[in-house]
């Protein structure tokens, strides 16, 4: 992206201050990510988003220090760390994605840019010219695809970060069009013209807007982040007490016939005793899988104690909620858990309440539920207990 004195139009804003006011965006922007990766230092697409604002800054000073008419380095230095800069964005948006990086692929194009650019002489300028705005518009493209790719993960700001890449993207692609259309064919320079005057104004916005998105769209990441963990337990990834409740008072609010099922794991101090609290760990998680992989999809579980669970099966008889009820214990006394001196199984004993219609209370059904788990337990464990709740 070389330069000469060619200027066709101009529409108010000279290149020079054009490139110093994406530069000093870019650093301003950088120094936002920096602080907000304090804030989030095991995040790390920060460190790629700060390092792609700053290398991109020290091209745009590049620009302006080495304004080269011909293939040298110093045309070669600015257009690869432009080069760099895009591609340490893209890797960014892989990373917030938590993506595979192809690290190769920030090495390469740079270097094929530098070889361009830095052998005069040997290569047709024009080459040079559409190789780095093609790479730069594959890169802008690119990233427009990582944030549109992850369209249904509920976070607005992606689309705003969608349009900014890919408008960008197509400004690049405007310079591609403007070098085969140039006059100055011989050469077809990066020209001072109006056509530049209009790419670094886009760049402006776009360097401006998308800053602003990628710090929004951490927030917004890390609002719903925050969000589940207050609703889910930690260990398990299943809903947690206080999501159960909801959901629980929920469907009686609904006035919907379902059953509640209290699950409890049988002798589990034993084995955390005997086999270590990892193992016991282990025994939940399985727990955990084999509850919602055996219910229907319909059905709500959540872990609500140590080794206690619940599930809410709306809409089932008696006969069907035992049926089902019993499917996970049968399915949890047949797993066996790895432990450090071999393996060992689970079981475990469950209690149902039912819900009548409109007349069924929170208190009343989580009562009945723990009254037929204590049966279930005093019976023998590994036994399932239930009762209609009015």
């Amino acid at each position: 992206m070389g330069m000469n004195s060619r200027v066709d139009m101009d529409i108010g804003v000279d290149v020079q201050t054009l490139f110093l006011t994406n530069a000093m965006i870019l650093i301003v922007m950088g120094l936002a990510f920096y602080a907000a990766w304090r804030k989030q230092p095991d995040e790390t697409y920060w460190p790629a988003w700060i390092g792609a604002n700053f290398v991109i800054a020290a091209s745009l000073f590049s620009y302006m220090a080495f304004p080269g008419e011909e293939p040298s380095f110093g045309l070669a230095l600015p257009n690869s760390l432009l080069v760099i800069g895009f591609g340490l964005r893209w890797t960014a948006a892989r990373l917030f994605a938590r993506r595979r990086v192809y690290w190769s692929l920030l090495v390469l194009p740079p270097l094929v840019v530098a070889v361009l650019f830095g052998l005069p002489g040997w290569i047709d300028y024009r080459v040079a010219y559409y190789t780095v705005n093609t790479v730069l518009m594959l890169l802008a493209a690119a990233t427009a695809w990582e944030f549109f790719s992850d369209r249904e993960t509920g976070l607005p700001s992606r689309y705003g970060l969608l349009i900014a890449y890919g408008v960008m993207a197509l400004s690049f692609a405007g310079r591609i069009a403007q070098g085969i259309n140039a006059h100055t064919a011989e050469t077809a320079h990066l020209v001072f013209d109006s056509v530049l005057q209009i790419h670094l104004l886009i760049a402006v916005i776009h360097t401006t807007a998308s800053g602003a998105f990628v710090l929004s769209i951490a927030y917004e990441r890390m609002a719903r982040d925050l969000r589940h963990a207050a609703m889910h337990d930690a260990l398990t990834g299943l809903p947690n007490r206080r999501a159960f409740e909801q959901r629980l008072e929920k469907a009686l609010r609904d006035r919907s016939h379902f059953a509640l099922v209290v699950f409890d794991l049988d002798h589990f101090k034993s084995i955390n005793d005997r086999y270590g609290h990892a193992a016991g760990d282990a025994g939940l998680k399985r727990c955990a899988h084999i509850c919602p992989s055996v219910l229907r999809q319909q059905d709500f579980v959540a872990r609500i104690g140590g080794e206690e669970f619940a599930a809410i099966l709306p809409g089932v008889t008696p006969t069907e909620a035992f049926m089902l009820t019993d499917r996970v214990r049968a399915t949890v006394a047949a797993a066996r858990i790895a432990a450090d001196d071999g393996s060992f199984g689970l079981t475990l004993s469950a209690g149902i309440a039912h819900s009548a219609e409109g007349e069924a209370s929170f208190d009343r059904l989580m009562r009945a539920a723990d009254a037929n788990l204590y049966r279930a337990k005093n019976g023998g464990r590994n036994r399932i207990a239930e009762t209609a709740a009015a």
